[in-house]
């Protein structure tokens, strides 16, 4: 078919070609498209999708573009799929294609999650510069049609800049309307005079698929629809960054750039899509599991809103630590979705996380650094990707990240929310932050299957606000070994029993101001160890340390961890935890286990846990505290007292292993 060349149209506007055959050859050029050996695809609401690579596309083009010329390549992504969908036409228009490649990486993970392993997505941006750079070897030639006319000017200038040797032998950019049938014949001239090997159309879906299937066979090269394509490589538009594209978020980024525009487009196809999937395949899948025919797998479980595991940064990271550590153990597979980014108490306590902790493969998802925008986009892109996990349940932790927890249940998914606190009371938070995460409340309240709480107080408020009936898990805890004050006493010179410790996260609901207040005014030689690292909360931070500089009793640790924890909670005198919110603070839980004399705020959150173990004060009373403080200091009995008793409680009440086993009930648990 070497001989073949471009010559116009016939009177039926068909291509024609100068060859030297007979009339049944020219039939063979024309049928020679039907020869070819096909790629694999799979069909994706009824689109058949290109089950391919980049190097296997553009290898397969490079061997077979004299039969494809004159044929049409859609590059498809969700919006094109649910419009194909919807559109009886289009979708032909689409399933007539020569090839179907998969633009959007949601197209090559449906592929891959229905047992087409070897799928990947190949972007009509990134395909581009793979066939201009063959192309300066081969000699091919290349047309580009649509855009504007500075675009393809800019087009043009970048190219030559990248690609010197790449022959572009035309430019058109078409009217804002449709051509007239004269104008349209003109062009399909113009591009057959100048022998094109490739036609790049960039009108944007579906004119340009409604456009290259209304011209197949018309015209000399091989037609490849790339909508924003010429922007991209124009530079007139930016794309989106790289992990945006890995994690399926580059529709969002597009939306910042034209929201009038791309915001309803977006939203509506890409959860139809969801949707659509979800539907079609998962349902199809689930009904022949429960079938009996195939074997019983284990649960599969994700985690979603903590910061990160292994981590100790608040309550929620120890909870989905000792929760998924255990389900692994029983048989259950767990993803824990963690968010990207700096430890809340400062870079030097980043530590390096592979793929799989204790058995839970770390899915990280990266965030932006704003803490207002933090959870929400976080809770947003692991739900979206926990779609495709094919999890039985996904368990949501703490009120922010709830706010998506409709996006999983609206699919079927079975949800579970443990509300670890009523975080949207705590100071550190503007108004902006704490109508978020009443909203999440909201919408756990309204959507989750099963609901955890800590504490019989937070039970009966989700009674009274909702009408929503809730289960109470309260925390665990294991009795810990007792450590000597090795590594504090050379770091801090702190001796047993020669200090009081308070130990939380530096934010102003746990009450630090108080302590330091009351302890000031005690005459005692026993120091005070603040120790902690900030969360969110500069400005409070800044207070706590203008506090501690003026009496040198004081020392500020700043955030602990492994023996240095141990060795503190060990040796302490008195463990105070003055909080004005909690929703169980599992500090409390620790310091009880290795038998410290706690003396607590009197909220119900703290004394539901201590009871008659502990002492209390009045909440955000800086008197009484320094009355009940002074007291124990002088009594060094009644600490005895308290201290013999308060390990063997804790640990008889609270333990993982009931946590886990009352937590896979509602894992398991089956709506009525």
């Amino acid at each position: 078919m070497n001989n073949a060349e471009c010559i116009g149209l016939n009177e039926d506007g068909r291509l024609l070609r100068k060859i030297y055959f007979s009339q049944m050859d020219l039939f063979a050029v024309y049928g020679e498209i039907s020869m070819l050996k096909k790629l694999e695809n799979y069909r994706i609401l009824g689109t058949n999708i290109n089950v391919t690579n980049m190097k296997q596309t553009v290898s397969y083009m490079r061997e077979n573009l004299e039969a494809l010329k004159g044929h049409y390549v859609c590059i498809s992504n969700v919006h094109t799929t649910v419009m194909a969908y919807r559109n009886l036409e289009y979708r032909k228009i689409q399933n007539g294609a020569v090839l179907n490649l998969p633009d959007g990486k949601p197209l090559s993970i449906v592929q891959k999650l229905f047992g087409m392993r070897q799928a990947q997505r190949v972007p009509g941006p990134d395909l581009m510069p793979e066939i201009f750079a063959l192309s300066e070897r081969e000699g091919y030639r290349h047309f580009f049609y649509g855009s504007k006319p500075q675009t393809l000017k800019a087009l043009k200038k970048e190219l030559q800049t990248k690609f010197p040797r790449l022959n572009i032998v035309g430019m058109y950019s078409p009217p804002f309307r449709s051509l007239t049938e004269e104008e349209d014949t003109k062009i399909i001239e113009k591009i057959n005079k100048t022998k094109a090997d490739f036609i790049w159309i960039g009108l944007g879906a579906p004119k340009q698929e409604e456009w290259m299937a209304a011209h197949e066979g018309k015209v000399c090269g091989l037609m490849l629809g790339v909508g924003a394509g010429f922007d991209f490589h124009a530079r007139t538009v930016k794309r989106a960054p790289k992990w945006m594209q890995e994690l399926c978020m580059e529709w969002l980024y597009r939306i910042t750039q034209d929201p009038k525009r791309l915001l309803p487009r977006y939203l509506d196809t890409n959860f139809s899509f969801l949707y659509l999937i979800f539907k079609e395949h998962i349902l199809k899948r689930k009904g022949r599991s429960e079938s009996g025919k195939r074997r019983k797998k284990p649960l599969k479980i994700a985690m979603i809103g903590h910061k990160r595991i292994p981590s100790r940064e608040g309550g929620v990271e120890i909870v989905v630590d000792e929760l998924s550590t255990r389900l692994v153990k029983l048989g259950c597979q767990v993803d824990a979705y963690n968010r990207y980014g700096r430890h809340t108490a400062g870079k030097r306590f980043d530590e390096r996380r592979g793929k799989y902790y204790n058995g839970i493969r770390l899915i990280t998802i990266p965030t932006p650094k704003t803490s207002a925008l933090n959870a929400i986009v976080y809770s947003f892109l692991a739900s979206i990707r926990a779609l495709f996990g094919r999890y039985d349940v996904i368990h949501f932790h703490a009120e922010g990240p709830c706010i998506v927890i409709w996006i999983p249940k609206l699919f079927g998914i079975h949800v579970v929310a443990t509300i670890h606190g009523l975080d949207w009371q705590r100071a550190k938070w503007g108004n902006f932050a704490s109508n978020m995460l009443k909203l999440g409340e909201k919408l756990a309240a309204k959507y989750a299957d099963e609901i955890i709480v800590l504490s019989q107080n937070m039970k009966n408020y989700f009674k009274e606000t909702y009408g929503r009936d809730t289960f109470l898990i309260p925390n665990g805890i294991e009795r810990p070994s007792i450590k000597e004050a090795d590594l504090i006493k050379r770091e801090y010179g702190l001796e047993k029993d020669g200090y009081i410790l308070f130990l939380a996260r530096i934010v102003p609901e746990k009450g630090a101001h108080y302590l330091i207040e009351a302890y000031k005014k005690i005459d005692t030689d026993k120091k005070l160890v603040i120790a902690g690292g900030n969360s969110h909360s500069d400005e409070y931070m800044k207070k706590i340390l203008a506090m501690a500089e003026t009496d040198e009793r004081i020392i500020l640790t700043d955030f602990i961890h492994g023996q240095c924890l141990e060795e503190l909670y060990s040796n302490a005198y008195l463990y105070v935890l003055p909080s004005d919110v909690e929703g169980m603070a599992l500090t409390l839980l620790e310091a009880m286990s290795y038998g410290n004399c706690c003396l607590i705020s009197d909220i119900k959150e703290n004394t539901e846990v201590a009871q008659d173990c502990a002492v209390t004060f009045k909440k955000g009373s800086v008197k009484q505290l320094g009355i009940k403080l002074n007291e124990l200091l002088k009594d060094p009995e009644k600490v005895t007292g308290y201290k013999e008793k308060s390990q063997d409680f804790i640990c008889k009440k609270y333990n993982w292993e009931q946590v886990v086993e009352e937590t896979l009930k509602l894992y398991q648990k089956k709506k009525q």
